[in-house]
């Protein structure tokens, strides 16, 4: 890994990992085609069973994972820029937004199964959203509700899936 006087990451850095992390995804995806060869099917084209719902996004992982190592590996204007210039004092890796958002997902986790996917969803993605920049307090907001939805509607009547309603309130149900 290359590194600037300073000790931080220089432009090598971000564009190995890139690199490394699209060939780690790969590889799983991969294995995860090859595991799910042997899943049992409903004989039905139209049917997103178990085999094919890994199959669909195993191969959707393998596709991205190589345009990011394509676009890695191909010279660009920016690359050639930030290769030549200096490293910039803060561009480097910054461990307390990561580690947050780490501690955010182990929270949400938790959380899902307690309060539900709703809310626990919407209030997690505005959090990621701000903690990766989002700034606007109008568009975060509408963008989580919207996002939650979404995959709330496809769970439910697409895939056929009930998400978590929460261990507090199916008590108050009772």
């Amino acid at each position: 890994m290359s590194q600037s006087p300073e000790g931080t990451p220089g432009p090598g850095a971000p564009r190995s990992a890139d690199i490394g992390a699209g060939i780690v995804v790969a590889v799983v995806a991969i294995a995860a085609i090859v595991v799910s060869r042997d899943f049992p099917t409903t004989g039905l084209d139209s049917d997103v069973g178990p085999a094919r719902f890994p199959l669909i996004y195993a191969g959707v992982l393998v596709v991205l994972s190589a345009i990011l190592i394509i676009g890695r590996l191909l010279p660009t204007r920016r690359n050639r820029e930030s290769a030549a210039a200096p490293s910039q004092p803060g561009s480097g890796f910054r461990f307390v937004p990561v580690a947050i958002g780490i501690v955010a997902t182990a929270v949400y986790i938790y959380l899902i199964s307690l309060i539900g996917y709703l809310p626990t969803t919407v209030v997690f993605l505005v959090g990621m959203m701000r903690l990766m920049g989002q700034r606007s307090w109008v568009r975060t907001p509408l963008l989580a509700v919207g996002i939650t939805a979404f995959l709330y509607l496809i769970f439910l009547y697409g895939l056929q899936i009930p998400l978590p309603v929460g261990s507090l309130f199916e008590a108050a149900e009772l």
